[in-house]
Formats: C-alpha cells, structure tokens, sequence
C-alpha cells in the first residue's frame, strides 16, 4: 500500500495516513458490524438475518454501534501504519535509493510487515477489543445491553479487567495485522506502478491487494474476534481458542463473516490507497517541506 505519491517527510505521512483512514472507516462500518456479529454467533447467521434483526431492534444507527471505537482509533492506526511503513522502507533502502538488503518486491512485505505490528500493538488490538465487546453486548441474551456508550464501555471494561482487558487477545491481532498489512503493501507494491499512477487505478490495485488478505487469512480473524468478545475467558491460549472452533464448529467456522469482511477490507483498502496519494498531493500544495 506505498501509494505512487508516497511522502519521506513523515508528518505528511502520518497526516495523510490519519485523514484517509478517518473518510474511510466512516464509510464502510455498517460491513465491519455485520461481520463481527456473525463471527462472534456460535450459530448460523445470515447477513440478512443480521441485518434485519439490527434495524428492528436499533434502527438504522444500530449499524453503527462501536463505531466511536473505530473513528476515535482510525487517525493514529492509519497513521502509525503509513508513517511506519515508510519508515520500514527508508530502513530498507540505501543512501541513493538502492535495495540495501537485496530484497526485490519482498521489500514491500517486509515493510507492512513491521508496519502491521506497529498498528497491532499500539493501536488496534485496544481499539478492536472495545469494538468487539460492544458489538457483542448488543446481541447479548442474558438481559438488557450493560454498556450506555463507548466511553462507558471503555470505563467499564477497564474497570473490571484493568488495562489488559483491552489488550485481549492480543496475540492474534498481532498476527492478523501483520500479515494482512505485509500481503496488502506487498500485493499493491507487486502490481506495475503504471496500473496504480491515477486515484481509479490505486483503488481497483488496493481492493485487489485487500481481497488476497483476506482469502489468506480470514481464519485468524474469527479468532481475534472470539478472543475478544464477551465470552472470551472461556479460550485459555489463541491454540485453544482454534481448537475449540474447529471441534465443536467444523473448518468452515474459520470464514464466518468472510463476506462482509471482504466487501470491508477491499472498500477499505481501495479509498485508503486512493485517497493516500490524493491528500498528499494536496499537502505538497500547501505545506512546503525539502522532501
């Protein structure tokens, strides 16, 4: 995901990265919700199922709830993630723009890869671990819903796990960020800089980038949800927490919600990529910098 207008100052990077990711994940929640619904069900649920249970109960901003978790964590994670994948590269590359370790186009991989546990660790794992919990506090059946907003639920689950609450499963996360951000830039940096030099070009490169990642590795991301969700203290170790899956679910539990999440991360990836180059195009206009 090394957009063709690619910025080496790094404010512009973070500042880029933060805007983008912000338009972003406003526009595509709704697919986000329905997918993390369906992977926290032990049962069979439809998409429509999901969504016509949602809208009677909640109406159309029940689709949005955990969204608050989303946007509050959409700038910083956007922007550690660009700004750490340039950063990544520039470690990667020599004095004159050389391939300083003979890497070839794994260079991208490697590059997302760190970028991805930078985004796990200091963003994502926190901000997907409250997104789950209040998504699955919805469809709780025990009683009423215990979390009032987003900052309650924070407080709340802080409250009674302290601060590792919001670390849950953290492990996968770090592996689901990682290696969906290596696929994604090193997908996107395989593809010939000529079929991604124009905003259409970079989307259709990105979604096709975010469509591989998710293939690869929709597995782990039923997992971080599980792990993460309201009954997560039932998984003594992300093992078990496969194991389980697979025993009592069958394999094809692992692509629970694989549809919704591929509409997402492609959406995502496409007007993340598109929208990358755009902003830092406008910024080059108004904030003037030697790089």
């Amino acid at each position: 995901m090394a957009p063709v207008n690619k910025p080496k100052h790094k404010g512009k990077a973070l500042l880029a990265g933060a805007l983008s990711g912000v338009f972003e994940i406003s526009c595509t929640y709704p697919t986000e919700y329905v997918k993390t619904t369906m992977q926290l069900s032990s049962e069979k649920l439809s998409v429509g199922n999901i969504v016509k249970q949602t809208y009677q109960n909640n109406g159309f901003l029940g689709f949005y709830r955990g969204l608050p978790s989303m946007v509050y964590f959409a700038a910083p994670k956007a922007a550690i993630r660009f700004a750490s994948f340039e950063t990544c590269s520039g470690l990667l590359t020599g004095p004159n723009g050389e391939d300083k370790f003979g890497l070839g186009s794994a260079k991208g991989f490697v590059a997302g890869l760190g970028a991805g546990t930078m985004e796990a660790i200091f963003v994502t794992t926190p901000q997907e671990t409250i997104k789950v919990r209040l998504i699955n506090d919805a469809f709780r059946t025990d009683g009423p819903p215990k979390y009032r907003s987003f900052f309650h639920g924070v407080k709340s689950i802080v409250g009674e796990f302290g601060v590792g609450g919001i670390y849950k499963g953290v492990a996968p996360t770090i592996i689901k960020v990682s290696t969906a951000q290596a696929t994604r830039f090193g997908v996107f940096n395989v593809i010939p800089a000529e079929q991604r030099n124009t905003p259409i070009k970079a989307a259709c490169s990105g979604a096709f980038a975010g469509g591989v990642s998710v293939l690869l590795f929709q597995g782990i991301d039923v997992i971080k949800s599980r792990m993460q969700g309201l009954d997560a203290g039932k998984y003594r170790s992300t093992v078990h927490c496969f194991t389980e899956i697979l025993k009592n679910e069958g394999p094809l539990a692992f692509y629970k919600g694989v549809g919704p999440r591929m509409t997402r991360v492609c959406l995502e990836v496409g007007i993340t990529m598109s929208l990358y180059g755009e902003i830092v195009k406008l910024l080059n206009m108004v904030w003037k910098t030697d790089q």
